[in-house]
């Protein structure tokens, strides 16, 4: 037992960053824990914060018949706000737009196959909420493990429903990673082959699907050798990614990724390049401005 930790331990350890994508940027270690959501889902969320108090003439936080369009202009509001915010009073602003877009979903009439993809998504970006705020490490980041189960349950049931939709294998594989970056070495070892081939369908259903391109990049990027790990392979995904897509957060990350993939390479002129491309996109992002000082 104790050589077969000695061998896997090197291999494990980089899988437990593995997909730690856009999440890990910043840092509030104090989450409101108010009121709980009262729904019946497999998993119990964690609290959801109380909204402000409002008067009689304050208008509606939601309109009175919502559209899917709404949900996206408010999930695109949410993941900007995300990535685009400093610890503080602005990183708890995206956890409040999240949880406005969760209550939104639940006044639209959508297909079962929509509202798994909306919940799943939703779900995801709440972990990356739980889990940036305290960049991953500490008990704290087990506060965003629910909210990963559940979307990888959400993108399971999604998959079975719609096997030709590339999106629910590519919201599979990305939340079965950042379940994997929580649970530890075993995990890894076991569901990192599950979790980039999930990637890799996605991709022959819609090759032209800019997130999934992303994802699998940051497999490449962390993965060690053996799990098929490729700094080159990552940086040619980031690039696709970056070119399929007019959606600013998934421009932004391209951008990101590919300032770590060259940093790692040594390439400190691309890597500072990349790094100043994505803050152009979202300049009050702390991570890459703290990643663009250490090239210094």
């Amino acid at each position: 037992m104790t050589n077969i930790k000695k061998f896997y331990g090197p291999m494990a350890l980089a899988l437990l960053v593995l997909l730690t994508s856009g999440s890990l940027w910043a840092i509030h270690r104090n989450a409101a824990d108010k009121e709980k959501l009262n729904e019946s889902v497999v998993l119990q969320l964690p609290p959801k914060p109380q909204a402000a108090p409002r008067s009689e003439t304050s208008l509606p936080l939601m309109p009175t018949v919502a559209t899917v369009e709404q949900l996206r202009v408010l999930y695109a509001q949410a993941q900007a706000q995300l990535y685009n915010s400093q610890w503080g009073s602005e990183y708890h602003q995206a956890l409040e737009l999240l949880w406005q877009a969760y209550d939104l979903l639940a006044q639209i009439e959508l297909s079962e196959v929509e509202r798994l993809y909306w919940l799943g998504r939703i779900e995801f970006d709440l972990g990356s909420w739980y889990q940036g705020a305290v960049y991953g490490e500490g008990p704290e980041a087990q506060r965003a493990l629910p909210h990963y189960e559940r979307a990888y349950q959400l993108a399971q049931e999604l998959v079975q429903r719609a096997p030709e939709f590339s999106e629910g294998h590519r919201l599979l594989g990305e939340s079965l990673m950042r379940v994997i970056s929580l649970k530890g070495w075993f995990h890894a070892l076991v569901h990192a082959r599950t979790a980039k081939e999930a990637l890799e369908r996605a991709l022959v259903l819609d090759p032209q699907n800019a997130e999934a391109h992303l994802a699998l990049g940051v497999y490449y990027l962390y993965a060690p050798a053996l799990f098929g790990g490729d700094l080159p392979r990552a940086l040619s995904e980031f690039a696709q990614s970056e070119a399929l897509t007019s959606n600013e957060t998934v421009r932004f990350l391209s951008h990101r990724w590919r300032g770590v993939a060259y940093a790692k390479l040594g390439k400190i002129a691309e890597a500072r390049e990349a790094f100043e491309r994505a803050l152009a996109i979202y300049p009050n992002s702390s991570w890459d401005r703290n990643e663009l000082s250490k090239l210094r």
